[in-house]
């Protein structure tokens, strides 16, 4: 008898340490590259848009999935900064994309700009939430995309 309860025990244990470790590992893919370039915000404002990729990304080509964000509060960017939005917040939004057209907004999400340079790169850790319960999170190092943008 105390051998079984030995057995289970150890059964349980390796059960519950996978299945720590299954949560713990992400299952998706790392969005860690993309572009920034500059946009307009739902007011006709300035805005940021960077679109995060898991590979590395040319200006104007996005294939596969991919983060979409708007910042339209606290431009311009600057070093150290943090942006929030979610629920009664309007800084920007964030998407998880399957392609063109197929978007899944989240719900909430900070994004920390670790560096930034105007007009040239940035980078940072964002993490975004979602309504399924979904929390997508990593670091980026995104490019500058020049393109004219004239908003209003």
């Amino acid at each position: 008898m105390g051998a079984r309860r030995t057995v289970v025990a150890v059964a349980l244990l390796v059960f519950s340490l996978a299945a720590i470790a299954a949560i713990a590992s992400p299952d998706g893919p790392s969005f860690s590259y993309g572009t920034m370039q500059s946009s307009c915000a739902p007011w006709d404002g300035p805005a940021i848009a960077i679109t995060l990729t898991t590979e590395p990304a040319q200006c104007k080509r996005i294939a596969g999935p991919y983060i979409s964000i708007a910042i339209w509060r606290g431009v311009p960017i600057h070093e150290g900064q943090v942006v929030k939005f979610g629920p009664g917040s309007d800084a920007g939004w964030a998407a998880r994309c399957a392609k063109e057209g197929d978007c899944k907004p989240a719900q909430s999400g900070t994004i920390m700009f670790d560096n930034y340079q105007e007009r040239s790169s940035a980078a940072g850790h964002y993490e975004l939430q979602f309504k399924d319960g979904e929390i997508l999170k990593g670091t980026f190092a995104v490019k500058w995309c020049e393109e004219r943008v004239v908003c209003g």
